[in-house]
């Protein structure tokens, strides 16, 4: 037995005096970074541009005044687009009438500075509808947003249906908008200082929220075929489900790149850390500078074609007890909340 320790102690010792790692990133330079989607719903078309920084740079910076449009290859159409300072995003000038059509090919083009920056010409696939959306009790590892590790919750594994087209390669994303209401307790708020000042408002709250995942999956195995309970989502009933919660999930087809390209990303996001987690693979995005070909362009235009379908549930409904939601303070300062309700909530 002291053979077996023995070694192990010296190598405990020995990682323990492992010097720290002294970065040195006075040599970083700046990328810039392309977000881009072009959909058949004009919900869903913006592009975003950012320059990323050395990591000592904690504020992110986000380019403003770039020439940006969308062409189609037959060019009948042209979209431009203008910045948003609310979101730091571009969305078509032509609003609701700026979309792309399944079967047509488009292209990002970005002027900035002397610098003009393009996509490939990306043929829009054709929509593959979400027939249904329904749930599943179950338990997972969760993390909220600014959680450090992730603690086990019972919740809903959120499942689609839908029929895969015969003879072609296919490929599928989800993301999905959650408005769910939310009854906190202002009357315990207590000040920076720890005394008690009770708040008279308010309690009551409607949330809203983005969740975009890289969840995506390909018809290898199911071509054809007509897809039952393909989970694309986990959400705790702590929080989301106290009250009433509404869910819309987005069903993107998407092209075999794209695909390779968020299928790297969910591979990235979901390592744990351990010896065991594959090596990571290099992201390539399918923007490049027109001009300057060796500039190294960070991101991805996404041209895909999207259907939504939606579920709401009420508390009653589960038939599962877990916490009541907890926030001593109003409502109202939670991200995307406010008191006032549609008139169809």
């Amino acid at each position: 037995m002291l053979r077996v320790i023995f070694p192990l102690v010296l190598l405990l010792l020995a990682v323990g005096c492992i010097d720290p790692i002294d970065f040195d990133h006075k040599d970083q330079q700046r990328h810039l970074v392309i977000e881009g989607s072009f959909t058949n719903d004009p919900e869903h078309n913006y592009v975003r541009l950012s320059h990323a920084k050395p990591y000592s740079d904690q504020y992110s910076e986000y380019e403003k005044k770039a020439s940006v449009a969308v062409y189609s290859s037959d060019g009948n159409e042209k979209y431009e687009f203008e910045y948003d300072s609310a979101t730091t995003r571009y969305y078509p000038i032509d609003g609701a009438a700026a979309y792309g059509k399944p079967g047509k090919t488009y292209m990002l083009h970005i002027d900035i500075g002397d610098s003009v920056y393009q996509s490939p010409w990306i043929t829009m696939p054709n929509p593959i509808p979400v027939e249904k959306v329904h749930f599943e009790m179950d338990e997972q590892l969760y993390a909220f947003k600014g959680d450090r590790e992730k603690t086990r919750f019972p919740g809903y594994k959120v499942l689609v249906d839908y029929q895969d087209p015969a003879g072609e390669k296919n490929f599928l994303r989800w993301s999905f908008v959650v408005n769910y209401e939310v009854f906190t307790q202002p009357w315990y708020y207590i000040d920076a200082y720890g005394n008690p000042k009770p708040k008279d408002c308010c309690a009551k709250c409607l949330l809203t929220e983005k969740l975009d995942r890289f969840k995506v999956v390909d018809d290898r195995l199911t071509d054809g075929n007509k897809v039952i309970n393909q989970e694309v989502l986990f959400m705790p009933f702590y929080r989301y489900f106290g009250v009433k919660h509404g869910l819309k999930v987005y069903q993107y087809a998407v092209t075999e790149e794209a695909y390779n390209f968020y299928r790297i990303m969910e591979q990235q996001k979901e390592a744990t850390g351990t010896v065991f987690d594959p090596p990571p693979a290099r992201v390539v995005g399918n923007m490049y500078n027109v001009r300057y070909k060796s500039e190294q362009v960070i991101g991805f235009f996404d041209v895909s074609a999207v259907t939504t379908n939606e579920i709401t549930v009420l508390r009653d409904e589960i038939n599962h007890d877990f916490l009541p939601y907890q926030f001593p303070d109003d409502c109202r300062e939670l991200p995307g909340s406010t008191a006032e309700f549609p008139a169809d909530w």
